[in-house]
């Protein structure tokens, strides 16, 4: 599952880095795999990647915890898996669309400011700009939380995967009241909780994950970079330098 927060990840490169570093950070990723799965890719290259990924694997219907409510017919159809994962893409170039542009608003508020304090401070030394945390634990948060909300099918053992970001998606966003916030996380809890999965839990599940998505929809923007001095750096190295 973690492959579900790459998109995220990929866009806090881009945000956060020139491309060759970018380029740099996605081989060394690679590189990797290469290297712990070199026993397999010399040997069965073929049956290797076709097991890692198993884009065409049918999973067992009693098992499902969040489409119960539909016919096994169509949750093994094609049909479904094929809508699923273009709503899936659909909905991460909005999601990047928004972020992106709200970071260009941002850029161009605090390209104001800073001519600005150039005005009256000129001999200000330039100053460096680094992603907020906030920017990019909801980036990798809503990336991941996507994922889940299309996904073929979730297993019990699934809800790991995200539980500790639902309540940061719901306060982070605000857009329902406190109390509906609350049935809404209230409501994904109940859900895993019944075993097994029934149409009206499964249901009861997806229309949580529905307004959890309205609530990403219309989240503001967080902040995207702070700025940093560089008279901040040149003191923390001289502190560095003195307790050394």
């Amino acid at each position: 599952n973690i492959l579900l927060f790459a998109p995220g990840l990929l866009l806090l490169l881009l945000q956060a880095c020139p491309l060759i570093e970018v380029i740099i950070c996605l081989g060394i990723c690679a590189s990797i795999q290469l290297v712990l799965g070199a026993p397999f890719l010399l040997t069965f290259p073929v049956e290797y990647l076709r097991k890692a990924f198993e884009l065409d694997r049918v999973f067992f219907y009693k098992w499902t915890v969040n489409w119960k409510f539909i016919s096994e017919e169509v949750f093994v159809g094609k049909p479904m898996s094929t809508v699923l994962l273009i709503l899936h893409l659909e909905f991460l170039a909005i999601f990047c669309f928004k972020w992106i542009k709200g970071q260009r608003e941002q850029q161009q508020q605090q390209q104001q400011q800073s001519e600005a304090n150039a005005e009256t401070s000129p001999e200000k030394k330039s100053s460096k700009v680094l992603l907020t945390p906030e920017y990019i634990a909801c980036t990798l948060f809503i990336a991941n939380f996507i994922g889940i909300a299309f996904a073929r099918t979730l297993h019990y053992q699934f809800y790991s995967w995200y539980f500790h970001a639902i309540p940061m998606l719901l306060w982070w966003s605000g857009t329902f009241p406190v109390w509906l916030r609350v049935v809404i996380w209230g409501a994904i809890e109940y859900a895993f909780n019944i075993f097994p999965a029934t149409p009206n839990s499964s249901a009861v599940l997806q229309i949580a994950h529905v307004l959890v998505l309205i609530s990403i929809a219309s989240m503001r923007v967080p902040i995207v970079a702070a700025t940093v001095d560089d008279d901040t750096d040149d003191k923390s190295e001289g502190l560095k330098a003195k307790a050394d």
